[in-house]
């Protein structure tokens, strides 16, 4: 049995990339669909998804998280200098 896979852009987010792919039998039935979300910057797959806006929604999730953790880091830093300047404070 041979199967075949169709792979098709679908949308972008954010400038992520995400695909359709598609997979066929031999006889040319569609056996499942599953969405891939690519990384704008590496070109890394992140996982499969059910649906395109279980797709969607991990981008926005991704991007969400990636910015509370730079606030974060952020405000450590600035924590670690503050004390640095005044270590009475600390």
């Amino acid at each position: 049995m041979m199967i075949r896979n169709v792979r098709s852009v679908e949308a972008q987010v954010l400038g992520y990339v995400i695909e359709r792919l598609e997979q066929y039998d031999s006889a040319g039935s569609l056996q499942s669909t599953q969405y891939v979300v690519q990384c704008p910057h590496t070109g890394n797959r992140f996982g499969q998804h059910s649906n395109l806006r279980m797709a969607k929604r991990f981008v926005i999730m991704h991007e969400l998280c990636g910015i509370t953790l730079r606030k974060r880091r952020g405000r450590m830093q600035h924590a670690s200098v503050r004390r640095l300047e005044a270590p009475h404070l600390a």
